[in-house]
């Protein structure tokens, strides 16, 4: 009897240890394995990482872009110089920049034929940054003269309203 309360104790605590916990909330997780997170942890880290100026979504960002180049893909071949030794830089100005501006912005190099690193970078809108070799500097251009604009006062816009309706009239 006393071998069969042992057993079953010692069965207890093994299935305790094959369930499968979140590794963030120590919820229980279905079908998942160990070191798994749960769907509300799994949520919680997709959100972040499509919220602008998260430190989750620059650190995506920082990684994507060394894997690139790490692994050569088109244009973003390995590179000699200017190579990002670390995503640390790379992902602090991309957050800092998306805080700024509120925006998804990505990477592009200033100059293709070097690397990822911080120096080389420059944070622009997605839109502006997919399937070219370089940035449209036009389109950049009027994308930061817009971003100038947004950090006018109360005041200045009023006056601005008041010189369009002036203008229509």
């Amino acid at each position: 009897m006393k071998n069969m309360s042992v057993v079953n104790k010692i069965w207890e605590f093994v299935e305790d240890l094959i369930k499968s916990k979140c590794v963030r909330c120590g919820n229980s997780v279905s079908g998942g394995s160990k070191g798994s997170r749960c769907s509300g942890c799994r949520a919680k880290l997709n959100r972040a990482r499509q919220t602008p100026g998260h430190p989750e979504r620059a650190q995506n960002k920082a990684q994507q872009a060394i894997r690139r180049e790490k692994h050569g893909n088109g244009t973003a071949k390995p590179k000699s110089k200017g190579r990002a030794s670390s995503n640390k830089d790379l992902a602090a100005k991309i957050q800092r920049a998306e805080k700024k501006t509120g925006q998804k912005l990505s990477p592009d190099r200033k100059k293709n034929d070097e690397g990822y690193s911080s120096k080389n970078t420059r944070a622009v809108p997605e839109k502006l940054n997919q399937g070219r070799h370089s940035v449209d500097p036009k389109k950049l251009k009027e994308w930061k003269k817009r971003l100038k604009k947004s950090n006018i006062t109360e005041e200045e816009l009023a006056a601005l309203i008041a010189l369009k309706i002036e203008k229509n009239e």
